[in-house]
């Protein structure tokens, strides 16, 4: 009996060993310039994981193309756990197939593998202090009767396009029109300078430029308020049923074992259920999604989305 125990406590002391665990710096691949939800996100839980288990991250920009530089490269990468990004899921499973139509997007939702999503937030509408549109009403009427220009980039282009659809609005030389930028802190930096009417971003990085008094926002994409910001409304209040939150998700290569992914899922749940993280994610207007903190679930609910999103997409491409 004693050998048959030491026998099981050897295989599971074996075992245990052999569990993946990172022996080298994980480079993150982040599709914007500094400043981004996605390299927030990131940062945040990552401190903690590094704090926990003694692993490495690097943050390297691959800014372009809304996003998809870095996401194209994450999926060439190989599945060895020391290539990881966060990704916005409007912009992976909706707007990307968008930004690089007909130039054969080399990656699809099943390119990667996801442990979990990291945050969900609201995008907001953002303009001078000094516009005299202040209300929900006033801006979608300025959409639909006056010539404005609307920065809207990656995921945040989610909210543009569902807006066009829904108030089908002129948009060209003579109506609205969409300005690409790197990414949503040159888009807010636009709009402050006068360049960019309205600019359609993550809350968490309209957030510094609203304390600071340098910008107005109209309006929340969500379909309820957000308490950091007093008195701006939803998009919801003007237009029924209209809600667009946004969410990130940690991913990595399709090619990735199991196990690697599994010590993901592990370490960045425990890392949102810290207290410092918590803190965190509630002065930067982020909310962790409880639900979807396993790798299957968040591939289904990632496609889920895709497929919801699929009219809307068609009717950009056709456009």
């Amino acid at each position: 009996m004693i050998k048959l125990i030491n026998f099981i406590l050897a295989a599971v002391f074996a075992t245990s060993a052999l569990a993946w665990e990172p022996t080298k710096p994980i480079e993150a691949l982040i599709g914007f310039a500094p400043g981004s939800v996605n390299e927030l996100t990131l940062r945040i839980l990552a401190k903690e994981v590094e704090q926990n288990t003694g692993a490495k991250f690097v943050v390297l920009n691959r800014g372009g193309a809304g996003g998809v530089i870095a996401t194209e490269e994450l999926s060439k990468r190989p599945g060895d756990g020391l290539s990881i990004s966060v990704l916005s899921t409007p912009g992976l499973a909706a707007m990307d197939k968008v930004t690089v139509r007909g130039e054969g997007r080399s990656y699809t939702t099943d390119s990667f593998a996801y442990p979990l999503i990291t945050a969900e937030t609201a995008f907001v509408i953002a303009t001078k202090p000094t516009n005299a549109v202040t209300t929900v009403k006033q801006f979608v009427n300025s959409l639909k009767t006056d010539k404005a220009s609307v920065a809207a980039t990656g995921g945040a282009r989610l909210v543009y396009e569902a807006l066009s659809a829904k108030l089908k609005f002129n948009e060209g030389a003579t109506g609205i029109v969409r300005v690409d930028h790197k990414g949503p802190v040159d888009a807010l930096t636009d709009v402050v300078n006068g360049t960019v009417t309205y600019a359609i971003v993550p809350a968490p990085v309209a957030n510094a430029f609203y304390k600071d008094n340098k910008i107005r926002i109209i309006a929340v994409s969500t379909n309820f308020a957000l308490k950091q910001f007093p008195g701006v409304p939803t998009l919801a209040s003007e237009l029924p049923g209209f809600s667009e939150p946004s969410n990130w998700v940690l991913a990595l290569p399709a090619s990735t074992p199991a196990e690697i992914v599994d010590w993901y899922t592990r370490e960045f749940t425990r890392a949102l259920h810290s207290d410092a993280v918590k803190a965190l994610y509630n002065e930067n207007l982020l909310v962790e999604r409880t639900d979807l903190t396993n790798s299957s679930l968040t591939k289904k609910w990632i496609q889920s989305r895709e497929k919801q999103w699929e009219p809307l997409v068609n009717t950009v491409l056709s456009k």
